[in-house]
């Protein structure tokens, strides 16, 4: 192993750390937008931490040769290079765990918050069909009701019956 490859890996370990940092900060404001229900925001922060998954993930494929090495066997330029790559190394494990339980906790809340949604819309759309309802209901011009003794409204033909003449 070379000094060139141990540079090479502190710096990745130093990129894949500052990204981690910067998902987990989006990943709490994205909480803060979820709960005060800012949508618009809440699309353009995904598409920031969409970018800095691809990111992550260009990190991730250049670092996988390191891990088929033995680390005891790398040459590092000091000791302190060498500890200050392992506790980024560390904190990025640390951070990971955090990002992705924000990650489990957001889809709680989205889901939550849809499903919300989702009621108040079916509330609101019974409340629409009822008020439909109704006034179709009052303003359709409505039958007068049929006198039943015959004095009222005349019929256009005698009310009174002759039971052995016939009307």
């Amino acid at each position: 192993m070379t000094n060139l490859s141990t540079d090479k890996l502190a710096d990745l370990v130093a990129k894949r750390h500052s990204c981690l940092v910067q998902l987990h900060k989006l990943g709490v404001r994205q909480s803060e937008y979820i709960a005060t229900g800012e949508i618009s925001l809440l699309l353009r922060l995904l598409s920031v931490k969409n970018q800095l998954i691809v990111a992550l993930q260009s990190i991730e494929q250049q670092l996988a040769p390191f891990h088929d090495q033995n680390p005891e066997m790398r040459q590092w330029d000091s000791a302190e290079a060498r500890e200050n790559c392992s506790r980024q190394a560390a904190e990025c494990k640390k951070l990971l765990d955090q990002v992705m339980g924000l990650e489990c906790e957001n889809e709680k809340k989205m889901t939550q918050r849809r499903d919300q949604i989702a009621q108040q819309l079916r509330t609101s759309q019974a409340s629409a069909s009822a008020r439909r309802a109704y006034h179709a209901h009052h303003t359709r011009p409505q039958a007068k009701p049929v006198p039943l003794d015959g004095d009222s409204v005349s019929l256009g033909f005698s009310a009174h019956l002759d039971l052995q003449t016939g009307p």
